[in-house]
């Protein structure tokens, strides 16, 4: 081997060129929901498998972030959280990240505002 091909075998080595077991898988995607003056914002949101949604809470007071449904009939309210994920209280500023695994669709609500606060995840 002459002396370059032989300074280009070494530094490739030293920096880590070529296909290496060893390097670092992309990080999962990343979806943003936002609740914001009483609504997740969007509303709907779809995304692959194996990613990451962040909700950030920009309201005053505390959201959460609860999967399941509401059922909403004669003025009454009746929430009905499946326990995939619930993220409790979330204030001012503060964010809930969760990672969807499975394809499928995923219904969500604020247990405090569940009248007016829901969102939906589809992954596939």
């Amino acid at each position: 081997m002459s002396g370059i091909a032989a300074l280009v075998a070494v530094v490739t080595a030293a920096c880590g060129g070529g296909d290496s077991p060893d390097e670092a898988a992309p990080a999962p995607a990343t979806g943003e929901v936002t609740m914001r003056l009483i609504a997740f914002r969007p509303g709907n949101l779809t995304i692959g498998t194996g990613d990451t949604v962040t909700w950030t809470q920009k309201d005053a007071g505390v959201h959460t972030v609860t999967s399941g449904t509401v059922q909403q009939d004669g003025g009454g309210v009746t929430e009905m959280a499946d326990s995939k994920f619930d993220s409790g209280e979330i204030s001012t500023g503060k964010t809930f990240r969760f990672s969807f695994d499975e394809p499928g669709t995923y219904r969500y609500f604020c247990q405090i505002h569940p009248a007016t606060m829901r969102g939906e995840i589809e992954v596939r």
